[in-house]
């Protein structure tokens, strides 16, 4: 029997028992509704803070631009783009980012490489990834810039867009009212270059106003920096021809970093196409510049090139005129070429200075590899002693090392035996 049966909670009546389950049924309801609604309001939240990007490619975008009366931003990318990915899936997700753009401008993606990609690119001509293209509501190309940008630094441009003064038309009108305008010339294709755009033919019109006196300034050097890469210009030539001129205007370091860009954007896309007979044709106006750092890009060019096509009659011409001069302190490059001689070249004249350069290459890093093509290349001259003493190094140096030194054991028997 229970004790104080008035304060006794063990007995509920079959109608309070109903009250109270509908009562917990309400509440558990109310509270799966909230925990919806704030899941509901998470993915809305992260949604909106990224950019939102519309469907229907282009043409779509431009379509919805001149509905709404705003700008178009065209993010131009590939898949295979590490700063591509980078962008897509960081900065375009920013909430800034995604807040100033959805307000501002009407935003698509276009891969280059498939659907509209391609034929786009035979007219925008995009050569760096990724690349935002600006576009007004009557699709003309008003603001265009390329690479990885922060995120600040991305909105900071898109609102350099929206300027009028800044934009490619009224740039390009205001150099267009007066073509000896070096301030206004240079406004134009310093806008142009940030965005990849080829302002060749801008500053040729430029320049054919200025006299050879006039040339050198330092204005004239920023819009060549800028805008010139044609190294048959007239502008290009004499740069090359006034290299000391525009040292004391500018810097010759600023001259060096100009032109070794400039060889490195003519001969790169042959060199890694195997084009050898373009890549032969330019190859003239690189040597042109005639620095040293030029030049030595020039031989590292012919070196890879005539290795990669094993062409190696031009391989051992451009070895024995430039391994002493650009390749000397370089043990990686001098280890490849000793041990392209060693294998491909065997003339009594190259393997002489293939010896020379391979000793040296022992003095730089001495290793297994080295010193077995040492070996090699003393036999072939006939040196039996110094091949078998390279050859028992070797040897010592793999027995150290833990590894076998088949190789050399079967040198020394083979040497031995003569």
């Amino acid at each position: 029997m229970c004790k104080n049966q008035g304060n006794c909670s063990l007995f509920v009546s079959p109608i309070g028992m109903f009250t109270f389950t509908v009562k917990l049924i309400r509440e558990l309801a109310m509270k799966a509704k909230w925990q919806i609604l704030m899941w509901a309001l998470c993915i809305s939240v992260a949604v909106c803070g990224q950019v939102r990007w519309v469907d229907g490619g282009l043409q779509g975008a431009l379509e919805q631009a001149r509905q709404l009366h705003r700008p178009v931003m065209l993010l131009c990318y590939e898949t295979w783009c590490q700063h591509c990915k980078y962008t897509r899936e960081q900065v375009m997700t920013d909430a800034s980012v995604g807040e100033f753009f959805n307000k501002n401008y009407i935003c698509v993606a276009q891969d280059m490489d498939k659907d509209a990609g391609p034929e786009m690119n035979k007219s925008i001509k995009i050569h760096a990834y990724p690349t935002f293209v600006f576009y007004n509501e009557k699709g003309e190309i008003i603001y265009r810039i390329e690479g990885e940008k922060k995120p600040s630094v991305l909105i900071a441009e898109g609102k350099n867009a929206l300027v009028t003064e800044r934009q490619f038309p009224s740039l390009r009108a205001q150099f267009e009212k007066d073509t000896t305008d070096g301030d206004h010339c240079y406004q134009y294709v310093s806008a142009l270059h940030r965005g990849g755009v080829d302002c060749n033919a801008i500053t040729d019109r430029y320049f054919a106003t200025q006299t050879d006196k006039q040339l050198l300034s330092e204005l004239n050097w920023r819009i060549f920096t800028n805008g010139v890469s044609d190294f048959e210009s007239r502008m290009f030539r004499f740069v090359i021809g006034h290299q000391r001129e525009y040292g004391r205007i500018v810097s010759q370091e600023r001259i060096r970093r100009k032109m070794l860009y400039e060889v490195r954007e003519l001969l790169t896309p042959l060199v890694e196409a195997g084009d050898s007979v373009g890549y032969l044709k330019k190859r003239p106006l690189a040597l042109s510049v005639e620095l040293f750092g030029t030049d030595s890009l020039v031989f590292t060019y012919d070196v890879f090139l005539w290795g990669l096509s094993k062409n190696w009659s031009r391989y051992r011409t451009a070895c024995l005129a430039g391994v002493e001069k650009y390749a000397w302190d370089n043990k990686t490059q001098l280890g490849d070429i000793c041990t392209n001689f060693q294998k491909n070249i065997t003339d009594p004249e190259a393997t002489e200075r293939a010896l020379v350069w391979t000793l040296r290459l022992l003095k730089l890093n001495t290793n297994y590899d080295h010193l077995m093509v040492c070996c090699e290349l003393y036999a072939r001259l006939g040196k039996t002693d110094d091949a078998l003493q390279m050859a028992e190094k070797a040897l010592a140096l793999a027995t150290k090392s833990g590894w076998d030194g088949v190789e050399a054991r079967r040198k020394i028997e083979a040497l031995k035996g003569k």
